[in-house]
């Protein structure tokens, strides 16, 4: 009924990542302008697909869902990369938690589905693809099948090194229990540049419930967190014809990063 749809320009895909590469390709061949969401694919293969798909039509919109990229504070750290106020950026470190509870050992990608936004906010900083991957991981929960907690290194051609590190957390308790609770620290030869998203800036309790919020916007209704402002940039794309910010070429670079480390 979507693909049909004569009246709706876009379709926003969050389905299970091994079903991307066949909803984006009808989507696209429907004229629909397409957000898909993170990861890009659980394999190549289909990551490709979707790239590939992206170039038949041109005339399309094809956005990656990477909302951190529209995160005010790693757009801060993306402007300090570039006017060079670091100096050369020598290390990135990051980390991202998710809750246990939320994830699926059947995914592909397993917890590299959550790491693969700080491995995507990596290669956007450093603009180049890492030259090794490398990466351990250990089942901290004795009923998972797969690696709870994964740590993941990157070395680039200039040097320079990055470190992430992945977990999923039983913590069903906590408040915070659903938010990434991310951390960056960039290490340039002049300076350097700390995100820690560990606790939400704001906080809100009405009658609807208790929420922590990413960022108050003066002039913005209530709030403008990045989970709002990617989709009101793939709008700008599709209606005044503004760049993509979080292309599929770029996901699929991230995808090659994840499974690298997967394989390793």
């Amino acid at each position: 009924d979507a693909f049909n749809d004569a009246e709706s320009q876009a379709l926003v895909i969050a389905t299970p990542s091994d079903t991307h590469a066949d909803l984006t390709e009808r989507a696209l061949a429907a004229g629909k302008h397409v957000f898909v969401e993170k990861p890009l694919a659980g394999t190549l293969v289909d990551a490709e697909r979707i790239v590939k798909a992206g170039e038949r039509y041109p005339d399309r919109v094809l956005q990656a869902g990477f909302c951190e990229r529209f995160n005010v504070n790693y757009l801060e750290a993306k402007r300090a990369v570039e006017e060079r106020r670091l100096g050369d950026l020598r290390a990135i470190h990051t980390s991202r938690v998710a809750p246990w509870a939320m994830g699926n050992p059947a995914w592909e990608l397993g917890v590299l589905d959550t790491a693969v936004h700080n491995l995507d906010l990596i290669v956007w900083l450093k603009q180049q693809a890492p030259i090794t991957v490398l990466a351990r991981g250990t089942n901290v929960y004795p009923e998972s099948p797969i690696p709870d907690s994964v740590t993941i290194m990157l070395t680039f051609a200039d040097g320079a090194m990055a470190v992430d590190q992945i977990a999923w957390l039983q913590d069903a308790g906590y408040p915070l229990n659903q938010c990434a609770r991310s951390r960056m620290l960039l290490q340039g030869s002049a300076g350097y540049f700390e995100v820690d998203l560990t606790h939400r800036p704001s906080a809100i309790r009405t009658a609807e419930g208790y929420r922590e919020i990413d960022s108050v916007i003066l002039g913005a209704p209530e709030y403008a967190g990045c989970l709002k402002l990617q989709f009101e940039y793939f709008l700008r794309s599709i209606e005044e014809g503004a760049p993509v910010l979080a292309p599929a070429g770029d996901a699929l670079l991230a995808e090659r990063v994840c499974l690298a480390a997967l394989e390793s």
